[in-house]
């Protein structure tokens, strides 16, 4: 590290886990199960930069969560898929609902807000029933159902008893009812019995049961379904820790601190992280000092909220100052794998010059 400058420094971090929504149960039919239609994925998106699964099925039969690859993307309870896209793209051009096959409609609701949920509002609403939210029903045949949650308020289309091709579109992808970020909640059922597209189970098998399992998914779904067991959502530069409706619903970044300015705060918004991840961060300033900081993370969580703020008793040199985040996951190797590297900037604006240019003569 470089030289210390005169004053007293801190750098810290924080992190803030993700709470998930609960989701009622449902009722188990033990009988054999016809195969329904093969489904399409239900939201126009590029999953490569656009959407991704955030929770799958729960598979564990206990109060513990896991997905149907014994990873950590779902919660307690939860039966269906949850697939979210980027903010704040979902308002501005919105992302198409559409039939994963074709059907007659059977139920739909629209009208609800699309109003984000507190992290505090989340917690009170553990064990109560969800809040209606725009959704779509359609009915398959031989029991079969797709069912669309959480649509944007005004955006759906279709109405009861309308006989829809697979494709056809449903409304847009939204924030209303009982959650917390924008996402389509989506799933499959037969006769009251939810399924797991994934593997066609109901996930009360356990996860290492659904290795066994056979996909519902089309080939052209399929492709686009790979399994990410951690990214990114967003990342910046702040004046204080931010909270997760803050990133949802404000603009809390800043990439010029004003003059005098003492301390700022760097924040990444991760999905997927576990356990045993390691991360680093480092800071160069512009008079080339450097300072940085590892942890060890200590809980998994679906949603995790990863910050560090650097701080002075006197005002931070002004100029441009660089970052790098890194989180590693331990693998085969003896070395961690780097699984995110992030290179962010933010300047610190110089005084405003006292001194006036005389006029030229």
């Amino acid at each position: 590290m470089g030289n210390r400058k005169p004053g007293r420094f801190r750098l810290g971090s924080f992190f803030l886990a993700g709470l998930p929504l609960l989701l009622s149960g449902t009722v188990h039919a033990e009988e054999a199960v016809p195969l329904p239609p093969l489904i399409n994925f239900p939201v126009v998106c590029d999953t490569s930069k656009d959407c991704f699964i955030q929770h799958y099925f729960d598979y564990d039969p206990g109060p513990e969560a896991l997905d149907h690859t014994c990873g950590i993307l779902t919660y307690n309870g939860h039966q269906g898929i949850d697939i979210r896209v980027s903010s704040p793209q979902w308002m501005e051009k919105g992302f198409p609902v559409i039939a994963a096959a074709k059907g007659k409609v059977e139920l739909t609701k629209d009208g609800v807000p699309d109003r984000a949920f507190s992290q505090d509002e989340i917690r009170l609403s553990r064990g109560l029933a969800p809040k209606p939210s725009n959704s779509v029903v359609i009915n398959h045949g031989d029991g079969w159902r797709t069912h669309y949650g959480h649509m944007r308020q005004g955006s759906v289309i279709v109405k009861a008893g309308q006989e829809v091709s697979q494709g056809a579109l449903l409304g847009l992808v939204g924030l209303s009812g009982s959650t917390s970020f924008p996402h389509l909640h989506f799933h499959l059922s037969y006769k009251g019995t939810n399924i797991d597209p994934f593997t066609g189970l109901e996930g009360k098998e356990g996860c290492e049961a659904a290795a066994e399992g056979r996909s519902y998914w089309s080939a052209d779904a399929n492709a686009k379904l790979g399994y990410k067991s951690g990214g990114v959502f967003k990342t910046g530069f702040s004046d204080h820790f931010p909270r997760y409706e803050e990133l949802e619903t404000g603009n809390v970044e800043i990439n010029q601190y004003p003059p005098g300015t003492n301390e700022f705060y760097f924040w990444v918004n991760l999905w997927g992280i576990r356990k045993g991840d390691q991360e680093e961060f480092r800071v160069r300033l512009p008079d080339g000092d450097t300072y940085q900081k590892s942890d060890s993370i200590k809980i998994s969580s679906v949603q995790g909220l990863r910050g560090f703020f650097y701080s002075r008793n006197i005002p931070l040199p002004t100029g441009v100052y660089h970052i790098n985040y890194k989180l590693r996951r331990p693998g085969k190797q003896d070395t961690p794998d780097v699984i995110i590297n992030i290179d962010d900037t933010m300047e610190i604006l110089p005084q405003p010059s006292i001194f006036t240019r005389p006029p030229d003569e």
